[in-house]
């Protein structure tokens, strides 16, 4: 196989890992009538708290403005808020709404429970083996971004 081909199997394997790993997701946000990116988004805020646009943006890989979107759309059910710093009114803060903070934390909870008994049916090695290469896949992205 040449570099070319190996480059492209490579996105192959991600693009299908990502659809699996969405597939298996789903389950988790149709309870709450949400897209994968929505519940993505709020997966970070739950387990970071409330963050800046920017930096989920970042976190998420996604720019501003899409995740501005997101924002909105889920801003529209009451699921998250917009919030200005009291230090920096030019701060704006995005969070989970209390009122659904406590279901969708339990939900989150069970989408990392489940991800976790997938992975449980792998082996030592084979759980070695995935890290590794995704973090050697990982550094070869970095060095191509950041040279």
């Amino acid at each position: 196989m040449d570099d070319i081909s190996k480059g492209l199997k490579i996105i192959e394997l991600v693009k299908e890992i990502m659809k699996i790993t969405k597939k298996i997701a789903r389950h988790q946000f149709d309870q709450f009538d949400i897209t994968a990116p929505q519940g993505m988004l709020l997966g970070q805020l739950i387990r970071h708290g409330k963050m800046k646009v920017s930096d989920l943006s970042r976190k998420m890989g996604l720019s501003n403005s899409t995740v501005s979107g997101i924002i909105d759309r889920l801003e529209k059910q009451g699921m998250v808020q917009r919030i200005r710093s009291q230090e920096d009114r030019r701060v704006v803060y995005v969070d989970v709404t209390p009122k659904f903070k406590d279901a969708f934390e339990k939900n989150f909870k069970d989408m990392e429970k489940r991800f976790e008994e997938i992975l449980n049916r792998a082996d030592e090695k084979e759980i070695d083996t995935i890290l590794n290469g995704l973090e050697t896949l990982k550094k070869v992205l970095d060095r191509y971004v950041h040279k």
